[in-house]
């Protein structure tokens, strides 16, 4: 079955409708070890990223809960990752979120 991300960039599948679908949960177990090691391989896609960007990477404890466009003000208005990782943690609990949250926040920097 292809991955929650792979059929939302084919347009099969909404980004609404991948917080519900089943294979959503599955594909994030799978990334953090979930599967069974012969057979879980993470979805790895590039993405051009310059100096400024924030990345965000986190489990469906947040994504299930939050609406989409919370989680990006909060990674906006943080003033590091540290602080967005905290503010994304407590819009979960905010909303309510019945599942642990794991994320993780990159600033990516000028070398």
């Amino acid at each position: 079955m292809p991955a929650v991300q792979s059929m939302i960039d084919d347009g099969s599948l909404t980004e609404d409708e991948a917080f519900s679908h089943p294979c959503s949960v599955r594909c994030c177990s799978k990334l953090v070890g979930g599967g069974a090691p012969e057979t879980s391989r993470p979805e790895v896609r590039l993405q051009d990223a310059r100096p400024g960007d924030r990345c965000p990477l986190c489990s469906d404890g947040l994504s299930a809960v939050v609406d989409s466009g919370e989680p990006a003000r909060a990674l906006a208005a943080a003033d590091g990752p540290g602080t967005a990782v905290r503010e994304l943690v407590a819009l979960a609990g905010v909303a309510g979120g019945p599942d642990n949250v794991s994320c993780v926040v990159v600033d990516v920097v000028a070398l």
